[in-house]
């Protein structure tokens, strides 16, 4: 089997209400799909962020056409291992996705057996909670703890979730911890929670807002301050568990955050680890590190949601709910419309490779939005509802 094209298509899909997080305010979350076809008619799904623009994904024709999609080792060494101009994370892990889609569509298997198997039969996912602005509807908009409270609750009584995660870094860092307080008064102690400023507090603010949460029982802390120094820093003074996304995003940076003892929970990412191979090897190392392990979100579409879901199942030391956007989304390009949680979790298909397929009318409706979104420039304001403002490190 031989590879003969690579085809990379951006597509932006509306989401319910803005979300806002400390650097902006999206109306849409928008990807770049990715199709491998090979010389045996079998088709394989990628995704990535869309800061990955086609024209790189169409570079990388010259160095796959003609390789065999089984020969990953090869393929992952040709794209990030030339230098340190091409290590690129995000570039290869759409590729590699695609070849395990494509080898488990040849062999009649889902990936997740090609991964090592289902340890978990259902994954489950956190409710993930922003501060919004309202729609052009004129409803959505979450700027008060109670506003959040009642969000949070019909997210609970729709999908079932039992985790619960605020992404701060928005407010006054009081309001958020007032939004903490609400959640928990209103959750009680079965649910779990979480706190995200984004890493966009000062160690001291991180600190001292650390200090005040403890009495309110957080599964962990994430990313409450930036970088590893800044991390160590709040983890010596506040008895909270620490996880990072952001801070820690590749090998080279596990010696440190574990020799600092700055983080207790690393945050896997098949795209800023490399692809589903490395983040097994990820949950493998952080067990002989000391470290539990979560998976954070990206505002996956269904297809990188289906890759979340094979390479989670098969993790032995994934032991908190992954994080996932998912029901922010308004629809998705998938054939059979959007995947479906229950129970607050959900599994990967039982069905070759990633068990899904693109609904092309739909490809078409979001790569027109995607489209019109730039002709318009959308993208070039952080916050559009705020067009003077821009993020800065530290804000509080």
């Amino acid at each position: 089997m031989k590879i003969t094209a690579i085809r990379p298509r951006v597509v932006a899909i509306p989401i319910e209400a803005p979300t806002r997080h400390s650097y902006g305010s999206p109306t849409h979350f928008t990807r770049t799909i990715v199709e491998i076809s090979t010389d045996e008619q079998i088709t394989g799904l990628g995704e990535t962020h869309n800061t990955v623009s086609p024209s790189a994904l169409e570079g990388l024709q010259h160095l796959l056409l003609g390789e065999d999609p089984f020969d990953l080792e090869k393929i992952r060494l040709r794209i990030s291992q030339r230098g340190y101009l091409s290590r690129e994370p995000l570039l290869l892990a759409p590729i590699e996705f695609a070849c395990y889609d494509i080898q488990g569509r040849s062999v009649g298997r889902p990936v997740y057996q090609l991964l090592g198997g289902k340890v978990r039969e259902r994954v489950p996912m956190s409710a993930y909670l922003f501060y919004r602005y309202p729609n052009t509807e004129g409803w959505g908009e979450i700027s008060t703890p109670d506003q959040m409270v009642e969000h949070c609750q019909d997210l609970v009584n729709r999908y079932g979730f039992k985790t619960l995660k605020l992404k701060g870094g928005v407010f006054d860092p009081e309001l958020e911890f007032a939004t903490i307080i609400a959640l928990r008064k209103r959750f009680g102690s079965e649910y779990k929670i979480r706190l995200d400023p984004n890493a966009i507090w000062s160690v001291a603010t991180a600190i001292r807002m650390g200090l005040k949460l403890v009495p309110y029982d957080l599964e962990y802390y994430e990313d409450p301050a930036w970088g590893i120094a800044g991390l160590a820093r709040v983890r010596q003074q506040v008895p909270i568990p620490l996880s990072t996304n952001m801070s820690v995003i590749e090998f080279e940076q596990l010696g440190p955050a574990v020799e600092t003892k700055a983080i207790d929970t690393i945050l896997s990412d098949p795209w800023y680890w490399g692809g589903m191979y490395y983040t097994k090897v990820l949950d493998m190392a952080a067990k002989h590190l000391g470290l539990s392990v979560g998976m954070h979100s990206g505002v996956e579409f269904g297809v990188g949601l289906s890759v979340m879901l094979h390479v989670a199942s098969s993790m032995p030391n994934l032991v908190h709910a992954i994080d996932s956007h998912y029901h922010h989304l308004k629809d998705d390009i998938l054939k059979g419309g959007k995947l479906q949680y229950a129970r607050g979790s959900m599994s990967p298909r039982d069905l070759p490779g990633l068990g899904i397929e693109l609904d092309e009318e739909k490809m078409a409706v979001y790569g027109e939005e995607y489209r019109r979104l730039a002709e318009g420039k959308s993208g070039s304001v952080p916050d559009p509802r705020r067009p003077d403002w821009y993020p800065i490190v530290p804000s509080w």
